[in-house]
């Protein structure tokens, strides 16, 4: 499945209205920072009213973070540390979603809350797949961005994405969905959102709200550039929105099982079966399903009584034509969700339903050839360490004999 082309649709030509209510973001925000925890989620609508309000309450959601490496600190006294500057969305009281380019190895991150307001963030785990990752800082001080019920954004939607890398001034867009479904150039599997709308300067780790000011999506990345545009250098964030570009979003909900798994384990737990597929184009004569070439010993597929020369024909009923195909399936899957296969054994075709296990957990296929090589290692050491000894014995009685003449 392709996302559809954005090709297919106009730019955005939005109501008079709502494109002069997006157009008062950068003066109204900078007046409403003082009162941020005071403000009720009012809708995004300008026709209900206090649009100033609603763009308030939205911002005091949408965070500036600032990554600085630690490494900078070697550098000499008065040299300029390099600083990576982006958005956060803030998904809890505590919690903060945000790109996976913050996330710098022995890095620190601080959270902006306004002037002269600064939080040490935590960073709880990322995900480079989905270009997501988690930080949380210690006091519950943020205002959790209000959530649309899954699944519904249609394409056609008018939507703003927000970002803010300035504190006190966010930034943002208006916009439209112009397709949905799954891109080959997105490496997490899944369903993504394309919005044509301009950009700015830490756009990625943005939010996409609906006309009620709700939650929709995750900006991951641009489609239009091949720059890395995770953030913006110190002193950007006054530039002008960049042209009508395609923006890659992640659908909230999806953002929120893979902050789940960040959170609690540091990693995003795929769905694991237990069984071995050949790679790459099937043989002519493989011509129905997908063959098992092994099965490992206690996974789930095990258990559930797959063995090797099955051949998997669909997963939930949906048609499988190869190895990739079924692993994607399975990944996609949460550890503890139930999976139906439609297994050819001996001519008989039989359903099979098998719980799906932790990718984290998943037994090591390769134990046996592991032992093997360490004891090769232990028995190549093991020789080594006789020729030495054998060759000190000689040159002990080579000097024994010496000393006796």
């Amino acid at each position: 499945m392709t996302c559809t082309s954005p090709s297919s649709f106009p730019r955005p030509v939005a109501p008079p209205a709502l494109l002069a209510a997006i157009s008062l973001v950068a003066l109204c925000v900078a007046f409403g920072a003082s009162a941020r925890a005071e403000t009720p989620v009012t809708p995004l609508r300008p026709e209900a009213g206090s649009f100033i309000g609603a763009l308030d309450s939205i911002s005091a959601s949408i965070v500036t973070l600032v990554a600085v490496s630690n490494e900078d600190a070697t550098l000499p006294p008065g040299a300029r540390r390099k600083r990576l500057i982006g958005t956060g969305v803030a998904a809890t009281n505590r919690r903060i979603i945000t790109t996976a380019s913050l996330a710098r190895p022995n890095g620190t991150v601080q959270v902006l809350l306004g002037p002269g307001v600064q939080r040490i963030a935590l960073l709880k785990g990322v995900d480079r797949r989905s270009n997501i990752a988690v930080f949380e800082i210690d006091d519950p001080i943020l205002r959790p961005l209000h959530r649309a019920p899954p699944q519904s954004m249609a394409v056609g939607s008018w939507v703003a994405v927000l970002s803010n890398v300035s504190v006190t001034r966010p930034q943002a867009a208006l916009g439209r969905v112009v397709g949905r479904g799954e891109r080959v150039d997105y490496t997490y599997s899944g369903d993504v959102l394309e919005i044509d709308a301009p950009t700015y300067p830490g756009t990625t780790g943005g939010a996409v709200v609906n006309e009620d000011g709700e939650w929709i999506a995750t900006v991951v990345f641009r489609a239009s550039t091949d720059a890395e545009e995770g953030g913006s250098v110190r002193g950007s964030a006054g530039a002008m929105p960049e042209p009508n570009s395609l923006l890659i979003a992640l659908p909230v909900d999806q953002v929120d099982r893979i902050a789940e798994d960040l959170a609690a384990y540091g990693t995003v737990r795929h769905g694991f079966l237990g069984i071995r597929l050949k790679l790459g184009a099937p043989a002519p004569e493989d011509t129905v399903g997908v063959l098992v070439d092994g099965v490992i010993p206690g996974s789930p597929a095990a258990n559930s009584g797959i063995r090797r020369g099955d051949r998997i024909l669909a997963l939930e009923g949906q048609e499988m034509r190869s190895a990739s195909e079924v692993t994607l399936f399975v990944q996609a899957g949460r550890p503890g969700d139930q999976l139906e296969l439609t297994v050819l054994r001996e001519g008989e075709i039989l359903p099979v339903r098998v719980l799906l296990g932790s990718s984290t957990d998943a037994p090591r296929d390769n134990e046996k050839a592991e032992r093997k090589r360490q004891m090769m290692k232990l028995r190549e050491e093991l020789s080594r360490t006789k020729a030495e000894a054998e060759a000190l014995e000689r040159r002990l009685r080579e000097l024994e004999s010496g000393s006796n003449r």
